[in-house]
């Protein structure tokens, strides 16, 4: 067996589904990307930065929190909102179980340019019309 899938259950896959799907939204990963950029921000100033509605945001922090990708505190009327790291790693632990390889390990200070993903090539895609 190997150092990747040691503990590695059905269990885990169905959480990393989970953690997955939670991901699987445009607002989510920009919501992810904000916070990864700047540490805890309250919901307010989240909505502010997405240009999206205060409830809106709300909505979506409550799918990541459900699967424990965000962590919140609440300090009088403001939410504040945070990214569980940890849960991330086990993310990207149990993603490298499905294929049998421990992920390669990140640095602390490049995880967040790290979980960008690269801009494809202008001239890898051909918009040019087709003529029939």
């Amino acid at each position: 067996m190997n150092e990747a899938d040691k503990g590695a259950s059905w269990q885990d896959f169905t959480d990393l589904k989970g953690m997955l799907r939670a991901l699987g939204d445009i607002a989510r990963l920009n919501l992810v990307r904000v916070l990864a950029s700047s540490g805890e921000v309250n919901v307010t100033d989240l909505a502010q930065a997405l240009l999206i509605s205060q409830p809106l945001v709300s909505w979506h922090l409550s799918a990541l929190r459900r699967h424990g990708l965000v962590r919140t505190r609440r300090q009088g009327r403001q939410v504040y909102c945070s990214l569980n790291l940890e849960r991330y790693r086990e993310c990207l632990r149990l993603l490298g179980a499905v294929i049998g390889q421990a992920p390669a390990a990140v640095p602390a200070e490049d995880a967040a340019t790290a979980a960008r993903p690269p801009r494809p090539e202008a001239s890898a895609r051909s918009h040019a019309p087709t003529s029939r």
